[in-house]
């Protein structure tokens, strides 16, 4: 790696249009790559299509076996696994869920109205946009608690920004 030290405006001006021509060849390149792995991905997608699609088949009837013979299989409910060859098929609880479906604030609502606010949680957070607006609202300090007043940054662009 080259070490560069620039001590005038014009080596510097040089120095903006080497980043231009040096970025825009990574971002030339980064979606050159972006091309050949969609390209790849695509070819992959079609060679494995049959494949996927026979093993989606291949469960499907499986499945459909597993659940007509479920009795069977299981010993008439004494283990909830079988094996089969070089397979096994399971069948497992799965644990309960809440799915919500409809307006939040309708459900809200419905769960104040039947008294069951239990199931509603409230969550507290800080406002730091509020906090910033008025820190002179805090007299004393408060231990965790540190507001820290804007920096400046050094920021180098390239490609005519400001």
């Amino acid at each position: 790696m080259t070490a560069y030290a620039y001590t005038t405006r014009a080596e510097v001006q040089t120095a903006f249009n080497t980043l231009a021509k040096l970025e825009s060849r990574l971002e030339s390149k980064a979606a050159k790559l972006k091309t050949k792995i969609a390209a790849m991905q695509a070819k992959h997608e079609a060679e494995t299509a049959a494949d996927m699609a026979e093993i989606s088949a291949i469960r499907a009837a499986v499945s459909v076996y597993a659940e007509q013979n479920r009795a069977e299989l299981t010993g008439n409910g004494k283990t909830k696994t079988a094996k089969i060859g070089n397979g096994c098929i399971k069948w497992r609880k799965q644990p309960a869920k809440v799915e919500i479906t409809g307006d939040m604030a309708a459900i809200f609502t419905a769960l104040k109205r039947r008294k069951l606010a239990r199931f509603i949680r409230v969550k507290e957070e800080l406002d730091k946009a509020a906090i910033l607006k008025e820190a002179t609202a805090i007299k004393t300090p408060i231990q965790g608690l540190n507001i820290i007043s804007g920096g400046e940054v050094l920021s180098i662009e390239t490609g005519g920004e400001s």
